[in-house]
């Protein structure tokens, strides 16, 4: 039975099959992606978890930069999923994908050098946030870094004044209310950062680690 707290990537699973045109095409977040890659550094041997992974272009831009390390995906819909594992099968890359839920990560306790997350977290509710802030804390091996990307508190006065409209978007209001910070930092996380800013500012590259 489908989980009632899912949303799918566009909302509407009819959406799905198009996401990628969607979001690579006119939407495209190819650039705020090639800075997340860059801010994550040298990532050979790494053990690698991508956090809603989707149809599996974070996992794949990391697999193909450092085909050394080892990359797994998690994703809670099985219909994206299949569009991920076709996509790494047409490139010939080893990624393995998973199902699963970010506030219940089925991993054991520190298997992780690296968690990353990208334009999931405000699909969430404020509850499931916070526990998959934890479930992510948990995964993780001491020293290891969080990296992410998400819509977060504005800065300019832009971002800061479209800021009503943006809150009406699913569950984003949190995220510009300056949540992340609050539940990182909750969650055990040391030196959270928020770095590059894209979409008028609206989204923050975000970075931490586990002590």
């Amino acid at each position: 039975m489908a989980n009632p707290k899912y949303v799918p990537a566009l909302s509407f699973r009819w959406l799905t099959p198009l996401y990628d045109a969607l979001i690579d095409g006119p939407l495209s977040i190819g650039r705020m992606r090639r800075g997340l890659l860059a801010q994550m550094g040298d990532l050979r041997d790494k053990r690698i978890l991508d956090v809603g992974s989707g149809t599996g272009t974070m996992s794949i831009m990391i697999k193909q930069a450092h085909p050394s390390a080892e990359v797994v995906g998690l994703d809670g819909d099985p219909q994206i999923l299949e569009i991920a594992r076709a996509k790494a099968r047409k490139l010939g890359i080893e990624i393995r994908f998973d199902q699963g839920m970010s506030f219940d990560l089925p991993y054991p306790n520190e298997s992780f050098d690296v968690v990353l997350t990208s334009m999931m977290l405000h699909h969430l509710t404020r509850d499931d946030k916070q526990t998959t802030a934890r479930a992510m804390y948990r995964v993780l091996r001491p020293g290891g870094q969080l990296f992410g990307a998400d819509f977060a508190e504005p800065r300019s006065s832009f971002g800061r004044a479209i800021r009503p409209l943006t809150r009406r978007f699913e569950r984003v209001a949190e995220n510009v209310d300056g949540f992340l910070p609050v539940m990182f930092e909750n969650a055990g996380f040391k030196n959270y950062n928020e770095t590059n800013r894209y979409f008028f500012g609206s989204i923050a590259l975000f970075q931490g680690s586990k002590s």
